[in-house]
């Protein structure tokens, strides 16, 4: 009991003040997939160490009951001290495994979701080089999809896809439309829809968690800066900071 005692301490320890620590240390995007790691790392031990804890107080009440099954029969009665800990013990298992099967579920729809949506996007868009002279070159897995509006983005799928309107593609030059499409390339490369759908999926189980709340938040401003020094690596500062200026309508000099 001693060792559940401990790493309950140390989760409600650490759920309470590295979310602030956290964000004071990744606030200027500096390293973001250093920042993701940290992120991920804090969610790990916390959720981990209120799991094992649980488990251990639960081991520790059965190897109780074990050893003196008499207070099987004094729980019946109410007449125990180790009541309050059998409750308790039993309560804790149950919200867990309640919330590890609504999660799972929310983290099933929302995956399947995108996965549909991909599929629907595949369907509906039309590759890129269909739709622009010249860009055969470009990544295989974009497809176009008319829209005046420019936008850009990515879904995982089977296989992923990367999304461009038709606005987009017509305000971009080559150089341009290829940063922003290394920039989605990114996030698909690291995994970052799976990562986020997981920690959305935290929060929204566990609203009132700040380390879930504020992890997911975070993480998905450290995704893109992480997908921005991506697509800079490839095809530099100027021609993503011009295409992004252009998807947002900003007249930029040349």
């Amino acid at each position: 009991m001693g060792v559940a005692i401990c790493l309950f301490v140390y989760a409600t320890g650490a759920a309470i003040f590295a979310p602030p620590l956290l964000r004071a240390l990744t606030a200027d995007g500096a390293a973001p997939r250093l920042g993701v790691a940290a992120w991920l790392a804090v969610l790990v031990s916390v959720l981990g160490s209120w799991s094992v804890a649980i488990v251990f107080a639960l081991g520790a009440v059965a190897v109780r009951v074990w050893h003196h099954p008499r207070v099987l029969v004094v729980l019946g009665t109410g007449r125990s001290q180790g009541v309050a800990t059998v409750v308790t013990a039993v309560v804790l298992v149950g919200a867990v495994a309640v919330a590890a099967v609504q999660l799972a579920r929310l983290f099933r729809a929302m995956r399947a979701r995108a996965h549909e949506h991909a599929e629907a996007l595949r369907l509906l868009g039309r590759p890129l080089g269909h739709y622009r002279s010249g860009a055969e070159g470009f990544d295989p897995g974009v497809v176009v999809l008319a829209a005046a509006e420019p936008a850009a983005y990515c879904l995982a799928g089977r296989p992923d896809v990367i999304v461009i309107t038709s606005g987009a593609v017509d305000a971009l030059g080559d150089r341009e439309l290829a940063a922003v499409l290394a920039h989605e390339r990114a996030h698909l490369t690291g995994r970052h829809p799976q990562i986020l759908t997981l920690l959305r999926g935290l929060a929204t189980t566990f609203p009132r968690l700040a380390v879930c709340r504020d992890g997911a938040r975070e993480v998905g401003r450290l995704c893109e800066m992480w997908a921005d020094d991506g697509a800079i690596r490839h095809h530099g500062r100027a021609a993503l900071l011009s295409g992004l200026l252009a998807m947002s309508g900003i007249a930029t000099e040349t």
